[in-house]
């Protein structure tokens, strides 16, 4: 399987984030990054794994559905 080295902006496209976050991920270790002739790239497995952990990451629960309140008893 061929690897492929994606740019900050490409990355960010994919995680539908701004490059800004894209860095702070990097930065914070969240995400794996290469250096690459002086650029960061993300490899596409490094992606393909940071984006598998984040269900495993998240609350449960967190967006649980709240009952349905008409327009008309909302007052």
């Amino acid at each position: 399987m061929e690897t492929t080295l994606l740019k900050v902006p490409e990355v960010a496209v994919r995680l539908g984030i701004s490059r800004a976050k894209v860095y702070e991920l990097l930065a914070d270790g969240e995400l794996r990054s290469v250096r690459l002739a002086g650029s960061r790239r993300v490899r596409s497995l490094d992606l393909d794994d940071f984006i598998a952990g984040l269900d495993e990451s998240w609350p449960k629960g967190a967006y649980t559905r709240r009952p349905m309140v008409s327009a008309s008893r909302r007052g």
